[in-house]
């Protein structure tokens, strides 16, 4: 997985920038692993699920994550119901032909990878 970790001006805090399907997953980083307890938790979580198999689960805002052997898996909630009406209407008579959805997006990586971001994140915390 590549990805950078750079300072965002506009922010004034540093956030991890990746390609687009790895997008959700560093903005679930960028915005909840903002404090040393949160990054511990997930750190805990990698740890667990590398060595015990374990399966955990957290629920930040937006985000549904899941951590496991297998690796982790982002997936950040969209609510498209204000825009509906109006993709609607760019489909004219044809608006059964557009569904909105708030499935949302969704990105993986495996386990070395999580902890490789999150050991790289922490040295930016500090």
């Amino acid at each position: 997985m590549d990805y950078e970790i750079a300072f965002d001006q506009e922010e004034g805090a540093y956030r991890v920038f990746a390609d687009v399907e790895f997008a959700a997953l560093a903005e679930w980083v960028s915005e909840y692993l903002t404090d040393k307890e949160t990054v511990q938790r997930v750190w805990q979580a990698a740890s667990l699920a590398e060595k015990e198999q374990e399966v955990t689960e957290f629920k930040h805002g937006i985000f549904q994550v899941v951590i496991s052997s297998e690796g982790v898996a982002v997936k950040r909630r969209i609510d498209m119901s204000q825009a509906e009406d109006e993709i609607k209407a760019m489909f004219d008579t044809q608006s059964a032909f557009f569904q909105a959805s708030n499935d949302g997006v969704e990105a993986e990586c495996g386990l070395d990878d999580l902890i490789d971001l999150i050991e790289n994140w922490h040295d930016f915390q500090q």
